[in-house]
């Protein structure tokens, strides 16, 4: 079945996880450069496309798909930024390694987040992916994360210029930065602790209290049947 538009699963004011993953899970991120040319390109086009809107609160580039974090302010604006994003890394990738076609396995995957709890849980989730890959035993030793920002307040060189929006609830761990980074370090040993090594599932009815989930479910289904049932004929 098709996927549903983004304008009917992206909600205004609600943050949402992005994931965007290589064409037959292909390694299209597997080098430094390349991890560095994503997020260089990334910044460039958020800066023209958003400006200051569709803040971008938590990312992690592993080597086939990369995980994103965002609160959704313009649908239209975001649209255009994730188009002019990828079309331009897939450019760069192919003439890197002298081939043509797709680059990314399929138009990105988002997902609604119901409330600040699960956002925290999406990034803690995400900021513990290359522990669940094995590529490391602790989230600060991988750099290509914002973990290490939110636990420790330090920016890998990659990150200069990137303008990452700590979310309300990470603002609301403490008084100060260390406080918050201090709590956020508890949380996440927590976290690994309880739910470490298990996957997390992003539908596309979003990401939440399963009540919440399924009322969405049943509004998406109702909407794409009414317009069914209202189409001309062929």
């Amino acid at each position: 079945m098709a996927r549903y538009p983004r304008s009917w699963t992206l909600d205004q004011g609600l943050s949402f996880h992005k994931t965007w993953r290589g064409h037959n899970r292909e390694w299209n991120l597997k080098t430094n450069e390349e991890k560095r040319m994503y997020t260089t390109l990334l910044t460039e086009e958020h800066k023209k496309r958003c400006q200051s809107s569709n803040p971008l609160h938590a990312i992690c580039i592993m080597s086939n798909h990369s995980h994103e974090i965002y609160t959704l302010e313009n649908l239209h604006s975001f649209s255009e930024f994730m188009r002019q994003h990828h079309g331009r890394y897939g450019m760069y990738f192919n003439r890197k390694h002298a081939r043509t076609g797709k680059v990314a396995q399929e138009r990105p995957k988002t997902t609604s987040i119901q409330n600040d709890h699960h956002e925290m849980m999406a990034v803690l989730y995400i900021h513990a992916n290359p522990i669940r890959a094995g590529i490391c035993k602790d989230a600060k030793d991988y750099i290509w994360s914002t973990h290490k920002l939110y636990a420790f307040g330090i920016k890998p060189r990659w990150m200069k210029s990137i303008d990452i929006a700590f979310p309300h609830w990470y603002l609301n761990l403490g008084n100060s930065w260390k406080e918050r980074q201090k709590v956020y370090r508890k949380i996440f040993n927590s976290y690994l602790k309880k739910f470490g090594l298990l996957k997390l599932t992003f539908s596309s009815h979003g990401f939440g209290e399963y009540t919440w989930v399924i009322s969405r479910q049943t509004m998406l289904k109702e909407k794409r049947k009414f317009l069914h049932s209202t189409a001309p004929p062929p």
